[in-house]
């Protein structure tokens, strides 16, 4: 729609919710992003420093100290001889054992970390086979020379401060990987901080901006037309309906200012419908009334002396004349009906036929294929369930029944009872023929016949009558 003031196109109200969501998500979605991500990388620090680096931090510590108790223990069994001196020796290798094989696992990422874990490796292995097991075993076997034994000692003090040096070095390169974790993990905190802040920042900006936008653009002209329409209505047509805001409010204001303008017009035309429609209900009931009085029942006994007239051959020329004169008088009622109900040109002829007369040309139509007429019989206002699903329904289920009669049944006499009452109706087909054997196969068609009725909230049942076969078919109509 284009604004006749400006000559611009006016927004719809869909576009303008769709932009509105479009940029309210699309700022959510940012705002969220950052703050995720910010939150991720600080888990993801954390994480690394609390399963891996703060780990190795205390490997390192422990590792020192197996080493500290192993020396410690050896130098006093060297000195006193005391075999008690060896039980923190011994604890502190397996120690050490214990924790070489986690920090092999906690520095694998770090190669300056690796390699000094390779010398305290190697340092304590000089340690331990040059001096702490020469050592022991010296004092084992009684060498108590007092030379021999500040010989040794000497040696090994100087192979345990290499490894101690080595310790101190790689002690000192995990509390280095320590700080930098923690340096990150402060500086992803701090990310992960400005990015929530920046979102809380975006949405209430956004909120703020939604809350003016749809005042301005929404809000106002919709208040504006609802005073103006409310004048209307309340008499004041001289009143100009203000057209403004989004395209569909604005279109609803032309239309009500068209309305308004030619109100009197069309209550003069609803006053010249209602007449018409008066006298097309009067018309309507006039042709219902004859349609359910008369031309059923001139039907009817047109089918029952063609009936007649099949099983009775020898009398067929008394009853031709008679099936004439009723073929005649329903064609005269029918052309009335349609006159009736259609008084004028400009009046729609119905979609729908009357069920009555497509029940009695469904049976007309299968004397060919059966070899007689069946008898037929409508009782009740059969023709009300045209306009409803059940109508085509039943016809195809008299169709397939009266299919079924004529393919399997080797039927002479087939009667046809359709019974509608006020919120149901029901079919009756039945015939004289050889019903149904014990052992036939059930087909297609009588399981179609039950899924109609089942479809519509009804029921079907087929069973041997004995002789021939009955087909019930009943479907609720309101």
């Amino acid at each position: 729609m284009t604004d006749p003031n400006t000559g611009t196109t006016r927004m719809s109200l869909r576009t303008l919710v769709w932009l509105a969501i479009g940029i309210l998500v699309a700022l959510f979605a940012i705002s969220a992003a950052f703050s995720v991500y910010g939150r991720l990388v600080v888990r993801a620090s954390i994480d690394d420093l609390a399963d891996h680096l703060l780990p190795a931090q205390r490997a390192v510590a422990g590792l020192v100290t197996a080493y500290v108790d192993q020396e410690t223990g050896q130098r006093g069994y060297v000195l006193t001889g005391d075999p008690r001196f060896l039980d923190p020796y011994d604890t502190g290798r397996d120690k050490v054992a214990a924790l070489m094989s986690n920090l092999n696992t906690e520095l694998a990422r770090d190669p300056d970390a690796r390699s000094s874990l390779t010398e305290v490796v190697e340092a304590a292995d000089a340690w331990t086979v040059d001096a702490a097991e020469p050592q022991i075993a010296a004092r084992r076997g009684n060498a108590t020379e007092s030379e021999q034994v500040a010989a040794t000692t000497a040696a090994g003090k100087e192979l345990f401060d290499a490894l101690r040096s080595r310790l101190d070095v790689l002690s000192a390169r995990t509390d280095a990987l320590v700080a930098v974790q923690v340096d990150r993990v402060r500086s992803a905190q701090i990310l992960a901080n400005v990015a929530t802040a920046v979102a809380f920042s975006l949405t209430a900006v956004t909120a703020v901006t939604a809350i003016y936008l749809t005042r301005r653009l929404l809000a106002r002209p919709i208040e504006n037309l609802v005073a103006d329409i409310s004048a209307v209505a309340g008499g004041d047509y001289e009143r100009t309906i203000a057209i403004d805001g989004p395209r569909e409010v604005a279109a609803i204001g032309e239309a009500v200012d068209t309305m308004r303008t030619s109100l009197l017009d069309q209550n003069r035309l609803l006053l010249q419908a209602e007449h018409e429609r008066t006298r097309h209900d009067e018309q309507d009931r006039m042709a219902a009334d004859l349609h359910d009085l008369t031309l059923q029942r001139v039907f009817g006994l047109g089918l029952a002396l063609t009936s007649l007239a099949r099983r009775h051959p020898r009398r067929a020329v008394e009853f031709d004349p008679l099936i004439d004169e009723t073929d005649s008088i329903v064609r005269g009622l029918r052309a009335v009906i349609f006159d009736l109900t259609h008084p004028t040109a400009d009046t729609p002829p119905k979609e729908t036929p009357n069920l009555s007369s497509e029940i009695g040309e469904i049976v007309e139509s299968s004397a060919a294929a059966l070899g007689f007429i069946p008898d037929i019989s409508l009782e009740g206002p059969v023709d009300s369930v045209s306009d409803l699903d059940a109508g085509p329904e039943l016809q195809a289920v008299l169709r397939e029944a009266l299919s079924n009669v004529a393919r399997h049944a080797q039927a002479s006499v087939c009667s046809v009872r359709v019974t509608a009452g006020d919120d149901r109706i029901t079919l009756h087909v039945t015939d004289n023929g050889t019903g149904i054997p014990a052992d036939a196969a059930r087909g297609n068609g009588l399981a179609n016949i039950e899924n109609r009725a089942e479809q519509l909230g009804g029921h079907a049942v087929i069973r041997d009558a004995s002789p021939g076969t009955m087909v019930e078919w009943e479907v609720p109509t309101t």
